[in-house]
């Protein structure tokens, strides 16, 4: 079963985990029923949970981080610069959120509230930087699959009826242009959904923080949230994949 192998790996247990409190949230909304604060309950040791699992997440971190190094191998220059920014805030993040975790527990003597500040802040402007990457790509993509079209209706233009190989190429290099767009504009929808949680839990008086409801938290925490999921969920098979086409 796919959920099965999905609760079988940290990545994906923790997007089942993050779905589920996301939901609470949403479903308890401000309510002051009991089933609403049983739902906030979920919600807040959920998110106790995955912060407590997050104390171990530096080294992977700074294993993708030193993988990419300068990003040597992305050929747009502005890509390459989002995505250092990007992988320098993610690797912050974690030891800015592990001294709010220790303040929070008691363990050391340190001011909670601002950690705690500190990590929303280095979060949003993460999701900024992703924000901006997915929408370069999407343009450049878009780039990309025109001059494909265009070098298709050439081929057209000049009686080539026939299937050649080159026909075959660009029809491949167009269906992967096209699953491209479909994850850049998935990953946007969730930061972007992401981003507005990340405002609205800092301090108020900063753009719309504070101003969003429990339940729009919770819905915008569940679509990101999803989304993830189906970024870790199984691949389908081959099979399974020649048959959408």
């Amino acid at each position: 079963m796919d959920i099965v192998k999905v609760l079988e790996t940290y990545r994906g247990r923790d997007k089942i985990i993050r779905t589920c409190a996301y939901l609470a949230l949403w479903a308890a909304g401000d309510s002051t029923s009991n089933a609403a604060v049983k739902l906030r309950t979920i919600f807040t040791e959920f998110g106790a949970c995955r912060s407590t699992l997050r104390l171990f997440d530096d080294l992977p971190m700074l294993a993708h981080n030193l993988y990419y190094g300068l990003g040597s191998k992305e050929s747009n220059s502005l890509l390459r610069i989002l995505d250092l920014a990007t992988n320098l805030c993610n690797q912050l993040f974690y030891p800015v959120e592990h001294v709010a975790w220790l303040a929070n527990k008691k363990i050391i003597s340190a001011e909670e509230l601002k950690w705690i500040f500190g990590s929303l802040v280095i979060w949003a402007v993460s999701l900024a930087f992703e924000i901006l990457k997915n929408i370069v790509r999407i343009f450049q993509i878009k780039r990309k699959l025109h001059t494909l079209y265009k070098q298709k209706r050439l081929e057209t233009e000049e009686g080539r009826n026939e299937i050649t190989e080159q026909s075959e190429l660009i029809k491949t290099q167009m269906y992967q242009q096209k699953a491209e767009m479909r994850t850049s504009y998935l990953t946007l929808i969730q930061s972007l959904s992401d981003f507005m949680n990340a405002i609205n839990w800092m301090p108020p008086g900063f753009l719309w923080a504070g101003k969003l409801s429990k339940a729009r938290s919770g819905m915008f925490g569940t679509i990101s949230s999803l989304i993830m999921l189906y970024k870790v969920w199984p691949a389908k098979s081959m099979k399974e994949k020649v048959k959408g086409q």
